[in-house]
């Protein structure tokens, strides 16, 4: 099996660290903070442009950190920007963001670069106190200016991104009364709004949440393997490389973009054999795996 052929999503982390707080997030806030130099980029997209990945449809900047936060964020996205057309236009280059630094000079930076054809954002809750209360650190009129603004400076661009904003919801719903005004209001401004349930990412952090539907799931689908596992990999700011992007803190690194390619990567033989052992209904013997079910939908 040509296991490159399985990769469709791939994450590249600019910076590890996050300036938020979150409740349903697993980042460990105390390990070091760790930047992507664009010699790492650089290879990687050389990679990425020869074809290496030929059924890849998303590029995510992003895994456990705030991408805005790298220091050369327009050093890095010239990068991108050099090596775009390379990249199949069917694949997804996308930025997520939490808002907070999201200033209307790096909002024009964003689009004058024409780097990302998608950016998302991560606004939680359904409601300003709701939103507050779950995003520790973030500010809803900062995060609600800010937002608008890049939405004004994207329609105004050259080469407009498609804009879509993921809302965590409690698996419990909204309270009576459902959305508040002025957060629909500002979900209406994206292209796309999806809806989600928190989860408890690998397991290894207990954030509170109930995760009893999603292990339902889990213990009908033995056998079946993680589809994250199959079809993710996530590059981390110093080149190494982790099977999926619900690992937040570095939990599965098996490589090295900087010792080996990416299609050597894609057939490590560690990652063969954790996908064995979801195959033969193993997953409770890989430390990473036991204890995740973010990847089932109940």
């Amino acid at each position: 099996m040509l296991y490159a052929e399985l990769i469709t999503m791939f994450n590249l982390e600019f910076n590890s660290s996050c300036n938020l707080r979150c409740k349903w997030c697993a980042l460990d806030h105390g390990k070091e903070r760790k930047i992507m130099p664009r010699e790492v980029l650089e290879k990687v997209m050389q990679e990425l442009g020869s074809g290496v990945f030929k059924n890849l449809r998303r590029i995510d900047l992003h895994n456990g950190g705030e991408t805005l936060l790298h220091p050369d964020l327009p050093g890095m996205l010239s990068v991108i920007r050099r090596h775009r057309p390379s990249i199949p236009s069917s694949v997804t280059i996308g930025l997520l963001t939490n808002g907070m630094l999201l200033t209307p000079k790096v909002s024009e930076q964003i689009c004058r670069s024409r780097a990302v054809t998608q950016v998302r954002f991560s606004i939680d809750g359904g409601s300003p106190a709701a939103f507050e209360s779950i995003r520790k650190g973030a500010k809803w009129e900062v995060v609600r200016r800010n937002v608008e603004a890049f939405m004004e400076i994207n329609r105004r661009a050259k080469e407009p991104v498609q804009t879509e904003i993921i809302c965590m919801i409690p698996a419990e719903g909204l309270p009576d009364g459902g959305m508040a005004p002025e957060f629909a209001a500002l979900l209406q401004l994206a292209d796309k709004v999806s809806v989600r349930n928190p989860h408890n990412w690998d397991g290894s952090v207990d954030l509170g949440v109930d995760d009893s539907g999603y292990q339902v799931i889990a213990e009908q689908r033995v056998g079946e393997v993680c589809f994250l596992l199959q079809k993710n990999l996530v590059v981390l700011p110093e080149g190494k490389v982790t099977v999926c992007c619900n690992d937040l803190n570095e939990r599965g690194v098996f490589g090295s973009v900087l010792e080996s390619t990416l299609e050597e990567l894609a057939a490590h033989p560690t990652r063969l054999e954790m996908i064995r052992a979801f195959k033969e209904g193993r997953k409770d013997e890989l430390e990473l795996c036991k204890g995740c079910t973010g990847f089932y939908a109940p």
